[in-house]
């Protein structure tokens, strides 16, 4: 096939930013298709170039750009490209459910990663929860085996996102245990693999979803780099149709069960690598982004 991958893509010096668009881009090429990408930021800012000779238009979102804007290039065009199969692959619809559902209705397939704003595809003909993955290249343990597990827990996310961990930051200066909440790269700079290397110096890693966007990226990552994750619970949210609780994750729903479920995995090393490698395991198995890029042409038929 040839496939035709649309997104904004953040450069900085010159290059590219390394970004999950770009993961589904080199996976569609190894399973021996021909991608060509476009969108702000590539040397072909607009997909009518080439569209007309390609299989498939995907487009996938992939953040605001620098002055704020959060455009999708294929409806612009849509009217001039039929009998071109079209696809779109939504990651923050707990953001912008209105614009997500007005937009879905533009694309032949709708692929989301949220699964609590189902609801906003349900009348689509072609709808499909699509998870978040990660990949390893930027996110696989092994890669980070130099640095010295010495921080006890860690939380890594957008600045104006570190909120979420003000519970786990209070209850560190308790108890004494260390912690690292911050954000490690700013934004539309090359955060990989500065991440996975501040995730390798945590003996525990921290999520705390938001608008009920579990699982989000974060504990895809978190479970790549096999460190136990204290999750906390959502019943509303895809978790426990991905994961199991007190095995692949620890979960909590309270200040209270947070310090029980930190202070177990701090205290018991051996359930700590136990719940770490079963969640690294399932992720590696079914949670990469070669597995939602398989998932995605099988949907297609």
């Amino acid at each position: 096939m040839k496939i035709a991958v649309l997104f904004r893509q953040d450069v900085r010096n010159n290059k590219a930013v390394p970004c999950y668009a770009q993961s589904y881009v080199e996976a569609f090429q190894a399973m021996g298709h021909e991608v060509v990408t476009t969108g702000e930021g590539h040397s072909i800012e607009h997909f009518t170039a080439f569209s007309s000779s390609s299989d498939l238009v995907l487009e996938i979102e992939n953040g605001r750009n620098e002055r704020g804007d959060l455009r999708f290039q294929y409806p612009e065009s849509s009217a001039a490209l039929r009998g071109v199969r079209s696809a779109v692959l939504l990651i923050d619809s707990h953001g912008h459910p209105d614009l997500h559902e007005l937009i879905a209705r533009e694309y032949d397939h709708v692929f989301f990663a949220v699964w609590s704003r189902r609801d906003l595809f349900a009348k689509h003909k072609s709808a499909h929860w699509c998870p978040n993955a990660t990949d390893l290249q930027w996110f696989g343990h092994e890669n980070f085996m130099t640095p010295v597990r010495q921080i006890d827990v860690g939380f890594f996310g957008s600045k104006r996102g570190l909120v979420r961990a003000d519970s786990l930051v209070r209850i560190c200066q308790q108890y004494g245990w260390t912690y690292d909440v911050r954000e490690v790269v700013k934004p539309r700079r090359p955060r990989w693999p500065a991440t996975g290397g501040a995730m390798a110096c945590c003996r525990v890693l921290y999520n705390r979803g938001q608008k009920h966007d579990g699982p989000n990226q974060r504990v895809m990552e978190s479970m790549a780099m096999r460190r136990p994750l204290l999750n906390d619970v959502d019943e509303s949210s895809g978790m426990d149709k991905l994961f199991v609780a007190h095995q692949d994750y620890m979960p909590y729903d309270s200040d209270s069960t947070l310090f029980e479920a930190l202070r177990t995995l701090l205290e018991n090393p051996a359930l700590a690598e136990e719940i770490g490698a079963r969640g690294h395991a399932k992720v590696i198995s079914q949670h990469l982004v070669k597995h939602r890029a398989a998932q995605i042409l099988e949907a297609l038929g």
